[in-house]
């Protein structure tokens, strides 16, 4: 008898993890989608509501390593003054994979493209995110 408690046990522990897991991947997938969705509108402000505000977030790039949200922040600003030089964004998300069994570090590779009227620009992704205050925000960007 006290076998099969034990069983029970295990497999509703199993059960918990495995929907907080799914829940976890579910809400980066959401995260990127809000991002995708803030750019498309023009609003810089709310896209970066995705990343965690922090002077200690990364942003990786052609350029090399920019520090801090804030900074970050300014070079989107920068480098997309209007609507006209943000185009469309299209996130395409190969794989969306937790890295750690607590589901509180996500990593997240992909593909985007802007879709402007003088060029389409387009590159990978590869996104590290942390649960915080119950969100997962991405805490590095490295972006080409």
């Amino acid at each position: 008898m006290n076998r099969w408690i034990l069983c029970g046990i295990i497999a509703c522990l199993w059960s918990c993890s495995s929907d907080k897991n799914v829940q976890a991947v579910k809400d980066i997938r959401e995260l990127l989608l809000m991002q995708q969705k803030a750019w498309n509108e023009g609003d810089i402000e709310k896209f970066m509501a995705g990343y965690h505000q922090d002077s200690e977030m990364q942003f990786i790039g052609a350029k090399g390593i920019r520090y801090g949200w804030q900074a970050t922040l300014d070079a989107y600003k920068n480098h997309y003054p209007d609507k006209a030089a943000m185009g469309q964004l299209c996130f395409d998300i190969y794989t969306v994979e937790l890295l750690d069994k607590a589901a509180e570090i996500g990593h997240i590779n992909g593909r985007w493209k802007l879709i402007r009227a003088k060029d389409t620009p387009a590159g990978h992704f590869s996104l590290i995110t942390r649960n915080i205050s119950g969100k997962h925000k991405i805490i590095i960007d490295h972006t080409w």
